[in-house]
């Protein structure tokens, strides 16, 4: 009987880390806040459909998709959970977005009366966005409350939310944070008094671990889900989902001073073990990766880690391969697997994703 050739590199991804996450991120929300879990640009690279699952069956409310694609897939793999689109739809795209049951983002009365007429007779809800500083879509604050009573007079609309995202970065502008915050909350408590039932949501992953105080109704978290602290104090308690994998295919020793590397750009200053892996930029290597398993030095220093231990990169990484150097980690093997570091959204999507939990 013939069997399967070992695969040369692969992502392994465990649900149940992804769903200990959840139960981590809503252990948090002290105000009673429902939770948004954002599966956006697959799943961040985790897989859209495996990943919505997980979130849902761990106390996640609804499911939080940036495009009416998205929004499709999970509704063609039989999800019946709520959606939430975290951008403003075209007028083009109302029909298919009432069609889907996706509760829309609106900025503009032109998206309200699209999605006024797509909905009929029959009433749909929808949610108003404001920009909170980011500057890529949203109504300005001082437009919301004109905006809101332009939407409450197509009658199919329900207005249910407002939304924001503001520009807070940890660690860098905490007080402006803050202040955004305190007033988007004056906005959302002058439309609550009109709308009773709205809801209010601004807090992403930094926001909620950074200012817990300020969760409101509903938080829409993503980094959190996936392992990763988006906040300059650590999470104690998340867990890693994610490991990018590749073999061993080659090794090599390189002598002191002969060069190595496209245009022998790479002299070794001592002697060294290499070890070749079949991975590089086009399966997403030294994309930054979110899970800081660099050196920040002189530039960016990448390694990888073989046994628990790293190994840095040597010369540059190729479309196709990057070198690594081993000469510390005794008995190294060919087909040996080692962990690399990829930014999760690079991630090549044709790699095989291995699921466990």
């Amino acid at each position: 009987m013939k069997t399967a050739s070992p695969a040369l590199k692969w992502i392994e991804i465990d649900l149940a880390a992804i769903r200990a996450n959840v139960r981590w991120t809503l252990s948090r929300l002290t105000t009673g806040a429902s939770l948004v879990a954002v599966v956006k640009a697959d799943a961040y690279g985790h897989g859209t459909v495996p990943v919505a699952k997980a979130v849902l069956a761990a106390g996640a409310a609804s499911l939080g998709v940036l495009t009416i694609d998205e929004a499709r897939t999970l509704r063609a793999a039989g999800l019946k959970a709520p959606i939430e689109l975290l951008a403003p739809v075209l007028p083009g795209n109302a029909r298919e977005a009432v069609s889907l049951k996706a509760v829309a983002p609106v900025d503009g009365v032109e998206q309200a009366r699209a999605l006024a007429a797509a909905a009929g007779e029959r009433p749909i809800p929808v949610k108003l966005e404001m920009d909170g500083g980011l500057g890529r879509w949203g109504a300005a604050p001082k437009d919301i409350p004109a905006l809101a009573e332009a939407v409450s007079r197509l009658k199919p609309l329900r207005l249910v939310g407002l939304s924001t995202h503001i520009d807070y970065v940890p660690g860098e502008n905490a007080v402006e944070a803050e202040e955004k915050l305190r007033a988007f909350d004056g906005i959302a408590r002058t439309l609550k008094a009109k709308f009773p039932g709205l809801h209010a949501e601004a807090a992403n992953s930094s926001v909620l671990l950074d200012f817990p105080h300020w969760s409101f109704e509903r938080v829409r978290i993503g980094n959190l889900l996936y392992g990763i602290s988006p906040a300059r104090k650590a999470a104690p308690g998340l867990r890693n989902p994610w490991k990018f994998h590749a073999r061993v295919v080659a090794l090599r020793t390189a002598e002191k001073g002969r060069p190595i590397g496209y245009a022998a750009e790479f002299i070794p200053t001592r002697r060294m073990r290499l070890a070749t892996v079949p991975a590089g930029y086009a399966d997403g290597i030294t994309m930054e990766p979110a899970q800081r398993l660099i050196s920040l030095g002189q530039g960016f220093r990448y390694w990888a880690m073989v046994r628990g231990r790293p190994a840095p990169f040597v010369g540059r990484c190729a479309i196709s391969h990057v070198l690594l150097d081993v000469t510390r980690i005794p008995d190294i093997r060919s087909g040996e697997p080692v962990l690399l570091p990829v930014r999760r959204t690079a991630a090549n999507s044709q790699l095989p994703r291995i699921y466990r939990g």
